[in-house]
């Protein structure tokens, strides 16, 4: 009675308040000064996968006799990277061994990502979780990380609370997501909106795995 209705605004896949829509500009002022220190790691990583490729003609290299399929080569890629201690926890190798037994494959795409960016979204994104804190309205404020660079991101309260995540989404943590929104600050840097919709699979610093309920 008396007082107008809280309005809302859809932002990617979610809905939120004229409160939330105001803690999430103050968010992003705070991933603006964390993007701007990623950058150059990033930009380190890049000119490290660019050098492989520029020393391996067009991802092909001669190996035991035999020319190495593009897919043996990022492998290669891969397992080079994973010397990062991160890629050796048990949270990741369950991932991992998840994905690859679904008949996916593991690359990172932070280090490039608009060359993976569908309409706007990642299909497939793993990644380990590096720092996390809760915001005001209780979304989670990450940093995340994958083979080839890191992101910044909000994960919706509701993922939170009524997904049953909270336990499992701590640093050292390996997310498992699908068609997650990307939202660009400017040209070089990115950060990922994460809803309910997009969670697939949560492998815990316990190595336990946790689900959404189709699966």
């Amino acid at each position: 009675m008396g007082g107008s209705p809280s309005q809302t605004h859809e932002i990617g896949d979610g809905y939120f308040t004229e409160k939330e829509l105001h803690q999430l500009h103050l968010d992003e002022e705070a991933l603006r000064e964390t993007l701007e220190e990623e950058t150059r790691a990033e930009k380190e990583l890049e000119e490290r996968i660019r050098q492989k490729q520029d020393d391996n003609e067009l991802f092909m290299l001669e190996f035991e006799g035999a020319v190495m399929s593009t897919q043996e080569y990022i492998k290669k890629v891969v397992e080079d990277v994973g010397e990062d201690e991160d890629f050796k926890s048990g949270s990741w190798v369950s991932a991992t061994d998840y994905v690859i037994a679904n008949g996916g494959i593991v690359s990172g795409c932070l280090g490039d990502i608009k060359n993976f960016l569908n309409n706007g979204k990642l299909d497939q994104f793993v990644a380990i979780v590096k720092s996390c804190s809760p915001n005001v309205i209780g979304d989670l404020i990450v940093t995340m990380k994958d083979l080839s660079g890191t992101i910044s991101g909000i994960i919706h309260h509701k993922v939170v609370d009524e997904g049953g995540y909270g336990n499992d989404i701590t640093v050292g943590a390996v997310l498992l997501l699908a068609n997650v929104s990307a939202f660009s600050l400017k040209p070089s840097m990115h950060y990922l909106n994460i809803t309910m919709r997009n969670m697939v699979k949560v492998f815990s610093v316990k190595d336990k795995v946790t689900g959404s309920g189709s699966g």
